[in-house]
């Protein structure tokens, strides 16, 4: 009985050897198979910085999965997809339709060639397609995207779940960019004209900076502050100010629409310069009409607004 139970064990073990190799087999299978697609993140969106007042070339990224390198070149050609941009609108604001995404305007974008070759003799598993943008004129409330899918391939397959990308053009300048909120930390006073009296009293507070163009920033005036996940149209008509930064430095102030502001003083009172920790420095001088208790009055700022790095 006890030899019978030594021959028995290994032909017990086998099936289980078998199926470990059968695993095994597949994995590796996976692990070297060869798939073409694009570079985003989860949502299918890229992201890339564009300055205003100049043309800068983003790129779409064109990968090949796999643990082994490509024995020969892929010609990879991408189409234009405008379902994919509805769908992200659908899926992220549904309704509403204020916030939706824009297809950025075949007037502020070029792309020389929509194709794009894998080099078996290069070292990388990638390639890159170059995009050409434009970004003035643009606003730094819409979201703005070149929808691209891939539309063929030379040679092996493409990855379903990554043949989409959704190119962000991320809009930015010296001062502000579109990137992450950035954010100036503001000192200074603020004089409440009522009548003949004036009440003056020291503030601090966090304001934000958007970029308009080359020379050109946006906040909100005062004391007032905003959320950027959920500002409306309204607020800020109601509430920016426009800041053009001048070849001297000097600053001219004016209303980004609605609201009613007066530069005070000259350049002495109203300029950019850097500290010494070469952040940016907006000092400014200026007074705009708000509501307190139901009164329409002026508020007189004088501030110093330092770049948070």
């Amino acid at each position: 009985m006890k030899i019978n139970k030594i021959y028995l064990l290994p032909l017990l073990l086998l099936p289980l050897l078998m199926a470990s190799c059968d695993e095994n087999e597949q994995f590796r299978g996976e692990l070297y198979k060869k798939v073409i697609y694009l570079l985003s993140n989860d949502d299918y969106t890229f992201e890339s910085e564009h300055a205003f007042g100049e043309q800068t070339i983003g790129y779409v990224t064109v990968y090949c999965g796999g643990t082994e390198h490509i024995t020969n070149d892929v010609t990879v050609e991408v189409e234009h997809d405008p379902d994919a941009i509805y769908e992200y609108n659908y899926m992220y604001f549904d309704i509403d339709e204020s916030r939706y995404a824009h297809e950025l305007t075949p007037d502020k974008y070029n792309i020389a060639s929509y194709k794009t070759v894998l080099k078996a003799d290069s070292k990388d598993n990638y390639s890159l397609l170059p995009i050409t943008i434009n970004p003035d004129g643009l606003s730094p409330d819409s979201i703005y995207f070149i929808p691209l899918r891939i539309k063929s391939v030379s040679d092996y397959e493409v990855n379903p779940d990554k043949q989409r990308v959704l190119y962000r053009v991320i809009l930015k300048n010296d001062y502000a960019t579109m990137a992450t909120t950035t954010y100036y930390q503001v000192t200074g006073t603020e004089t409440r004209l009522i009548g003949d009296d004036s009440s003056a009293s020291g503030i601090s507070v966090t304001r934000i900076f958007a970029p308009l163009s080359k020379n050109q920033v946006r906040c909100f005036a005062g004391t007032h502050t905003y959320n950027p996940s959920n500002v409306n149209k309204s607020e800020i008509d109601t509430y920016a100010m426009t800041l053009t930064i001048n070849n001297d430095k000097s600053i001219t102030i004016t209303p980004f629409v609605d609201l009613e502001v007066e530069m005070l003083g000259g350049s002495d009172d109203n300029y950019c310069t850097a500290d010494k920790r070469g952040r940016i420095v907006f000092n400014l001088h200026y007074r705009f009409k708000d509501v307190v208790n139901g009164e329409s009055i002026w508020i007189e700022m004088v501030e110093t607004c330092i770049q948070r790095n």
